[in-house]
């Protein structure tokens, strides 16, 4: 059936929460910067996160907005990092079998059964947010390690100092140096831009030097049809700065400084990935790529190169940014979808994305010309908006559980 469906029409639900770690502003003797949250066991965390994402579905599907029509595909989607654990990164001990992604793909398995038992899904697409695991130990195994367990640190003390002798404590937080860093934001004095390259001096040398290989995958799922797809570039936010263990003298979570993602190459990957992050959904191309691999443009160069055809609908699900007219690698007239666990966004005191607690959501439409070269169109508002309405469960995520954004059904230009 997924090569004959035909659909003409999409609609996007996203489940938009926050997902960064608990973040500490405060650097004043220690370093405080962030902390992963989640259960002490890892399968425990895993079947809590498993339990929102069911009754998340539930809420959605029995809201009545979603459209039942065969020719629509409903795309369901969850922000980067859903999946990370109290370490930040679930860890597997067989390097050949990463029993932690097929334990949270069983379990998400049995809800689509479970819910397909009382509902029809063969017209769904659903995007699990990604999912962070790794075959390597947290604690140092080197002396390079025992150097980058301290990077972090090191940074975090100089930038307390500073910090403390600046007039009127004006230096930009960490949350925005590290945004700064990343270049998804401006620096607005020339301090804020020099600890910024400082932090990416730091970063960019650390990711010479880091050993460990953790992977950030997203588990894809459509009428029968299961797909992985992996991250390739790694941003400067993406794993907590500081060591709360330091004052143990130990390391016992992925840090920053001592990680990197592997090659979509990868010949030890114990799971099978799209190399090119792109699958069909009936007549339909789809793209997905997680949060910095869109600003790097991963999709368009595949596009480029010849390696895929322009794309009917293209996905990012991410932690920490928004669609960009320069990244995309659809079709004319294809569209784009957004699903962010970091920040909001408002373009001058007006929003270009539906926005929820420090996440948002963002759909648009892509179009070029030889004057203008590409463009987006303006943001389309979701039709509904619904507050996850389930409570009891300890605190996996920093803010609250979120909201369900429904989008009205539009048509696909598939010409």
């Amino acid at each position: 059936m997924s090569t004959e469906q035909v659909f003409t029409r999409v609609q996007f639900i996203g489940h938009v929460l926050c997902t960064t770690p608990k973040l500490k502003e405060s650097v004043e003797e220690i370093s405080d910067w962030g902390k992963y949250l989640g259960k002490e066991n890892d399968k425990d965390d895993i079947n809590a996160r498993l339990e929102i994402v069911s009754q998340v579905l539930n809420q959605a599907i029995a809201s009545g907005k979603i459209c039942t029509d065969e020719d629509t595909l409903k795309v369901f989607t969850f922000p980067e990092f859903y999946w990370r654990g109290i370490k930040g990164a679930y860890y597997y001990s067989n390097s050949t079998y990463d029993d932690m992604y097929v334990f949270i793909q069983d379990g998400l398995g049995r809800i689509i059964n479970q819910i397909g038992s009382k509902y029809n899904l063969n017209n769904s697409l659903f995007l699990f947010g990604s999912i962070l695991t790794t075959h390597d130990i947290t604690g140092c195994e080197t002396d390079a390690e025992q150097i980058l367990a301290k990077a972090g640190d090191d940074y975090l003390r100089v930038y307390s100092i500073i910090k403390q002798g600046s007039e009127n404590n004006n230096l930009a937080s960490m949350s925005q140096l590290l945004k700064i860093a990343d270049q998804k934001i401006n620096a607005q004095t020339d301090n804020d831009e020099a600890l910024a390259n400082l932090l990416v001096d730091v970063l960019n040398m650390s990711d010479i030097l880091a050993e460990k290989k953790v992977y950030n995958r997203c588990f894809a799922y459509f009428y029968n049809n299961s797909y992985s797809i992996q991250k390739e570039f790694k941003s400067k936010e993406d794993f907590i700065l500081n060591n709360p263990s330091a004052a143990q003298n130990t390391v016992n979570d992925y840090l920053q400084t001592m990680v990197n993602y592997p090659s979509v190459m990868d010949n030890d990957n114990p799971v099978d990935t799209l190399l090119y992050s792109t699958f069909k959904c009936g007549n339909l191309d789809i793209g997905v790529e997680i949060c910095l691999d869109h600003k790097r443009k991963r999709l368009l160069k595949y596009v480029s190169d010849q390696r895929i055809q322009r794309l009917d609908i293209q996905i990012v699900i991410s932690c920490g940014m928004q669609l960009m007219k320069d990244s995309a690698a659809t079709k004319k007239g294809g569209i784009l979808f957004n699903c962010d666990g970091e920040y909001v966004i408002d373009n001058n005191g007006e929003p270009d994305a539906q926005n929820g607690d420090h996440c948002h959501s963002q759909l648009k439409t892509f179009d070029y010309n030889a004057s203008c070269g590409p463009m987006l169109s303006e943001y389309i508002p979701a039709e509904a908006v619904l507050k996850v309405n389930y409570s009891t469960v300890d605190e996996l995520y920093p803010h609250t559980l979120g909201e369900i954004h429904f989008y009205a059904p539009m048509k696909i230009n598939t010409i």
